[in-house]
């Protein structure tokens, strides 16, 4: 159990384990509580802290007097928070968690649910807004945010391949987006972008993101767009050429009705999907377990699934597993009220189309349903 969580991604905080945000003293005495924070694997020296944060010859003895006013800012936490002893200082890793430490631990592995929970730990860049006045220690630490920067940019970089190869289109919007919010000038996350709103048919937005691009190549580097990405532009241009109007969400020209398969268990949850998908022109069949699923899948084709996690029988993962080994390639959405990275890493492992959190309002399903079902009518499978 952690006794302290402390926040550098971001802005700067410091909670127990009741939800009491900590003052931590002067800005000497916090810029320790964030190098320890940082250092929170290692085995950092007094004489290493203060010379960072105090400097000059007596460097070691201030350290000591910051040491024992971070142990009164701490004196109403359990006293093995902070481990002193002749030379060290340093916090105690087995009670207190550090969100960039698990950050680090996480984009160690390239798994991608590693990777889904270190991109769901960086809100920011590190101490973003942070400043202590110290100038060994700012420096120190711009060293510091860059490290964390660079692997940020891995790590959402990582999750865009992912998301795109799996046609999860709304959610590779979103880490595109954080993307650029790191490094504007990306050019290739900008034609990414552009492509996967180009694949949901939002034409208008991906040139107003064209435009964006080629405003910023020229303000930073005095430079157009590249050659590929004024391709995107012209497929852009003769987009919005053949569809002047946005495209209608709940019409599908066919022979028959769109059969959606809805497994969930909740009842609640159940009628609130089937009513949206009913008044898109839909038609459902609805279950309320993984067993029952698999004997309607037995029956009739789909053309989706609409699938709960937390299903009696089977759960929606093993469920879907057991399709793609009987050859069963019926497009999935999982649905879940679960949090956590976890579960939506499994789900984009799995081979999902899409994932979704409940609560589910209208207007976010029914577009990620229509845009599976035009992916595959046209046999798309990625950008």
């Amino acid at each position: 159990m952690a006794f302290l969580e402390i926040r550098l991604l971001g802005d700067f905080s410091a909670v127990d384990h009741h939800g009491n945000a900590l003052s931590v003293g002067n800005k000497r005495t916090q810029a320790l509580v964030v190098y320890l924070a940082l250092k929170i694997n290692g085995k950092p020296t007094l004489r290493e802290a203060g010379e960072l944060i105090c400097g000059g010859p007596d460097a070691e003895s201030r350290a000591r007097d910051l040491v024992r006013d971070l142990q009164f800012a701490f004196r109403y936490l359990p006293p093995e928070i902070l481990i002193v002893t002749a030379d060290n200082v340093r916090l105690n890793r087995e009670v207190v968690d550090v969100d960039a430490q698990k950050f680090s631990d996480l984009i160690a592995s390239p798994s991608i649910n590693h990777v889904r929970g270190a991109a769901d730990i960086y809100r920011g860049n590190l101490l973003e807004n942070y400043t202590s006045g110290i100038p060994s220690f700012d420096d120190w630490l711009t060293e510091r945010r860059l490290v964390y920067w660079r692997g940020a940019m891995t790590i959402f970089g990582r999750l865009l391949a992912a998301q795109v190869d799996a046609g999860w289109w709304e959610a590779a919007v979103e880490t595109a987006g954080k993307l650029l919010s790191l490094d504007p000038t990306q050019e290739v996350v900008h034609r990414t972008l552009m492509r996967l709103q180009l694949e949901q048919g939002r034409p208008d937005s991906a040139l107003r993101r064209y435009q964006e691009c080629a405003d910023v190549l020229r303000r930073e580097f005095g430079r157009e767009p590249s050659e590929e990405t004024q391709r995107v532009r012209e497929e852009i241009i003769a987009a919005l050429a053949r569809t002047p109007a946005p495209r209608e969400v709940t019409r599908r020209p066919a022979d028959r009705p769109v059969l959606v398969l809805l497994v969930e268990d909740d009842a609640v949850s159940a009628a609130l999907l089937e009513a949206y998908l009913h008044e898109a022109g839909y038609e459902v069949v609805l279950v309320a377990d993984g067993a029952d699923a698999l004997m309607e899948i037995a029956k009739r084709t789909f053309d989706l699934l609409l699938i709960d996690i937390n299903i009696p029988t089977l759960n929606g993962l093993r469920l879907f597993e057991i399709m793609i080994q009987k050859g069963i390639e019926t497009p999935a959405i999982f649905v879940t009220g679960i949090t956590g990275a976890e579960v939506e890493a499994r789900s984009l492992e799995a081979g999902a189309a899409d994932f979704l959190r409940k609560p589910i309002r209208k207007e976010v399903l029914l577009p990620r349903v229509r845009a599976i079902l035009q992916r595959k009518m046209r046999g798309v499978g990625s950008v």
